[in-house]
């Protein structure tokens, strides 16, 4: 796919970096003219093989695509930012400054000349997708496609089979920050084996639930696909305690979708998961 690498300043004054693929002439303004497109944890803007897939899909469909970079991407990045370069990145990634990354790179795209914007993304990108929307939201996005958008929730998380390790690292991380330690790695096997900061962990994770899409989602006013494998939703813990909620869901703007036989990664899947989003944006 032929395109430029475009880079962008967030109003927090942090550059970021991405992959623009233009699609000329642009659709009409009723339709999805141009796509966001938001890798998930630890990834960046050229890594996932899922989202280049439905970069290619969407772009034969002539929709422009803008791969992007949040701040959380990599496990440690260092970016400029005022005239100092700092050291950021999922380790130590306060998810809730993404609302920053996504509202630029909509800018961008506005500023651009498109006014009807899709955000899709995939794992933590879908999380950020939907909260930047319901925090911060941009005019021209006028639709989400969230693909395996987990539940961050203190409460699931507690109850789940490993609550006790998950206690035990809230506490650890509690303990870090009280000591002024908020900054310190730690290496924890819970939910997933990562390297991530005192200060991180207690935000993603801690006791106030900022980003557990499902309490938000009323907020979001714009038509939106969630959509989730099969294999994940059965075999997947994180996954498993959402099912009853997902089935409630009943928001108007609000579609819930899911991949037979995919796991969290589509793997063997990305023409199933890639044909779901077209059929949804036709139905529109």
């Amino acid at each position: 796919m032929q395109g430029e690498l475009v880079s962008i300043l967030t109003e927090d004054k942090v550059r970021l970096d991405g992959f623009f693929a233009h699609a000329a002439p642009a659709r009409p303004a009723n339709t999805v003219q141009a796509a966001i497109l938001v890798h998930g944890l630890s990834g960046n803007f050229y890594k996932s093989r899922l989202l280049k897939h439905f970069a290619a899909v969407l772009r034969a469909q002539d929709i422009s695509v803008l791969l992007v970079n949040t701040r959380g991407h990599d496990y440690l990045n260092a970016t400029p930012r005022m005239g100092k370069t700092q050291t950021i990145g999922a380790a130590f990634e306060i998810i809730d400054q993404c609302k920053y990354d996504l509202y630029a790179w909509a800018q961008y795209l506005s500023e651009s000349g498109f006014e009807n914007i899709m955000a899709l993304g995939h794992s933590l990108g879908a999380i950020k997708s939907l909260y930047a929307q319901a925090h911060h939201p941009h005019p021209s996005v006028k639709r989400i496609a969230a693909y395996s958008a987990t539940k961050l929730s203190y409460n699931s998380l507690l109850e789940s089979s490993g609550g006790d390790r998950f206690a035990h690292w809230i506490t650890s991380a509690q303990k870090l920050v009280e000591a002024n330690r908020g900054d310190d790695l730690m290496f924890v096997d819970f939910p997933f084996p990562t390297w991530i900061s005192a200060n991180a962990y207690l935000n993603k994770y801690g006791d106030r639930d900022r980003y557990n899409w499902l309490s938000f989602k009323e907020q979001i006013q714009v038509p939106t696909l969630a959509v989730f494998g099969e294999r994940e939703m059965r075999d997947n813990a994180a996954f498993k305690v959402m099912g009853p909620e997902l089935d409630a869901i009943n928001q108007e703007n609000f579609e819930v979708r899911y991949i037979p036989n995919a796991d969290h990664f589509y793997t063997a899947c990305f023409e199933a998961a890639s044909q779901e989003l077209l059929d949804w944006l036709e139905s529109a």
